[in-house]
């Protein structure tokens, strides 16, 4: 469970074991007095409940092509059950469909102009890139996400709640319940996720680290400190050794979690041999949840009450490492195991915090869907047990539930392939509207428009960028101008337009943050996006591209393109959006609706 492997693990822990357990101790009693502790705040009197408990079961990426084939073939009997005793329908996701800007609306019932996420990143002054919904700086992690999410406000009025890994939650403010971030932590590198590849011989990768062997010896160096693994072949067994650490590897067989110690800083690594040469996989080292160097959870001790009883497990908001499939470091199934090895530690935390929760709230987001499909859509056979895991999932949960008590399944969008890439920075420098020097770069004094992130479009606006060189009142013009020649864009393979709309910022979001949104924002046609390189602000010099990449479903797509799933046991109002959702829970509490809130509640009277 703690992660020491080989000869000499009880040392390992005796050194800290007073000082652990006593915070384990004083964690437990902190979590068992909590509702105690929150009754004495007098919460706000509310309206009668419609449940005593209400269970949100997230799905990120679940497609309802494929949910509808799968139930009308008989494959998904749980999800076939669920929508005879309720009702099933397709909900309406945000613009742009991106899992940060969905999950964000979905937790706070705010449109995008109101919670300030409109992508995975953000525009800079200077036109780079940031990231949009957290951000650590002096050592302390910051929110970016705006509003109040629906079990802040449940906790006012003395509804408990517990929440596992919903996206955008990181770091969590207090309120009656406990929490689990994930999207948004970062690994111990600091990044969202980059992996080492420990080789004999130098090898390109575009997503993570390669580190040469010296010897057998290999330096693994993160900001924080570093520490000397040594892989030797004793009598045909390949042995990995660290500061006093040792552990057996077979080739093709991942390693148990293992904790080393980077400086002051604990992570958590699994280590996976490729091949005899040797190549050795790292994953992207995760905050050790026993004793992280920045909270992970609300209250700080929960991360690691959970690890204490559950085991140790990834802690990364971005775990499933589709970069070291898109590198080829990863194959097919070693990628597979992965993904399913994290969705099995989050099933047992999500299970355990069920069985924990009587009365109020259960949430819990399962993001192994949206990582296989990016990387196996266009294998029926993986998604087909794919979709067959989530309906285990979801039949687990409902044997749980105890009469009157409320499920609610859904996915925040849907999933389409990717076949062709576009390259709207070599298009927007063909059209002559961005222009780079010798090395690549935009010259800004010459350049209007970029785009940046996976939908937006950018205008060089004087004033608002360091180097602005767009007048702001010819603005709305060259937003037009850019609109129409974009939506007359056609694929020279077969004459296909890519782009279905291209939205005005105005016509998408309303509130005080949508000064920083995207200036136009993409809405692509079924089988294409822009090019990955182009949301990183790089101009290349082919606009279209076959994609030829492991990531061959995506969803960064027009909205009504990639709608999501909303399955419930009880009937609900039709023509459902995510901007409901948060109104719904609340309904099923007796909690009224704040005025801020945009979506309506999808109980029936």
């Amino acid at each position: 469970m703690l992660a020491y492997i080989g000869p000499g693990p009880g040392l390992a822990v005796q050194a800290p074991a007073l000082l652990l357990l006593t915070g384990i101790l004083v964690g437990l009693l902190s979590l068992l007095t909590l509702p105690l502790r929150w009754l004495w705040r007098r919460p706000k009197k509310r309206g009668p409940a419609r449940a005593r408990r209400v269970v949100l079961l997230g799905l990120d990426g679940l497609e309802p092509s494929l949910l509808e084939e799968g139930m009308r073939a008989g494959r998904l009997p749980h999800f076939q059950a669920l929508a005879a005793e309720g009702g099933y329908q397709r909900l309406a996701t945000t613009c742009p469909p991106l899992s940060p800007v969905a999950w964000s609306t979905f937790a706070t019932g705010l449109n995008p102009g109101k919670h300030g996420v409109f992508d995975f990143v953000h525009r800079t002054p200077e036109l780079g890139l940031k990231l949009a919904f957290s951000e650590v700086s002096g050592g302390r992690p910051r929110q970016l996400r705006k509003g109040r999410s629906f079990w802040e406000i449940l906790g006012e009025y003395g509804v408990f709640s517990q929440i596992l890994r919903v996206p955008v939650s990181w770091p969590s403010g207090r309120f009656f319940g406990t929490l689990l971030s994930a999207m948004g932590i970062p690994d111990l590198r600091g990044t969202q996720g980059v992996y080492t590849l420990f080789s004999p011989q130098p090898r390109e990768l575009r997503e993570g680290v390669n580190v040469l062997w010296r010897d057998g010896r290999a330096d693994f160096e993160l900001p924080s400190g570093s520490v000397r693994l040594h892989l030797r072949r004793l009598q045909g067994q390949w042995r990995l050794s660290w500061a006093g650490q040792q552990l057996d590897l077979q080739v093709g067989r991942y390693s148990p979690w293992c904790r080393l110690q980077f400086g002051r800083s604990p992570g958590l690594v699994k280590f996976l041999l490729l091949d005899d040469s040797p190549q050795l996989y790292a994953t992207p080292v995760q905050l050790d949840p026993e004793r992280p160097v920045l909270g992970l959870s609300y209250p700080n001790f929960f991360s690691a009450s959970l690890a204490l009883l559950l085991g140790p497990y990834a802690t990364c908001g971005l775990a499933e490492d589709t970069g070291a499939r898109e590198d080829g470091v990863l194959s097919p199934q070693q990628f597979l195991e992965q993904a399913y090895a994290i969705h099995e530690e989050r099933r047992g935390q999500f299970l355990h915090l069920l069985e924990r929760t009587p009365v109020g709230l259960c949430a819990a987001v399962f993001d192994g869907p949206d990582r296989i499909q990016h990387m196996a859509l266009d294998c029926p056979e993986t998604i087909t047990d794919l979709y067959g895991r989530m309906d285990e999932l979801v039949g687990e949960t409902r044997a749980r539930l105890r009469p009157g008590e409320v499920l609610l399944v859904l996915s925040d969008h849907g999933f389409k392939p990717f076949r062709r890439s576009v390259d709207v920075n070599a298009w927007l420098r063909a059209e002559g509207y961005l222009r780079v020097d010798d090395r690549g770069r935009p010259v800004w004094p010459e350049t209007r428009a970029i785009a940046l992130g996976l939908a937006g479009l950018h205008l060089n606006l004087r004033g608002r960028q360091a180097r602005g060189c767009v007048p702001p009142e010819q603005a709305d013009d060259l937003k037009a101008e850019l609109r129409r020649r974009l939506l007359e864009m056609v694929d020279p393979l077969d004459g296909t337009r890519p782009l279905l709309e291209v939205f005005d910022n105005r016509q998408c979001y309303q509130g005080p943050y949508s000064v920083d949104a995207p200036d136009l924002v993409l809405g692509w046609e079924v089988g294409y996006r822009i090019a990955k390189s182009a949301g990183r602000g790089e101009v290349g010099e082919q606009i279209f591209a076959d994609n030829t990449s492991a990531w061959c479903g995506d969803h960064c797509l027009h909205p009504q393109r990639v709608p999501g799933v909303l399955l419930c046991n009880q009937p609900l109002r039709p023509e459902a959006s995510l901007l409901d959702l948060a109104p719904t829970v609340l309904d099923f509490f007796g909690v009224p609706r704040p005025a801020a809130l945009e979506g309506r509640s999808l109980c029936v009277d």
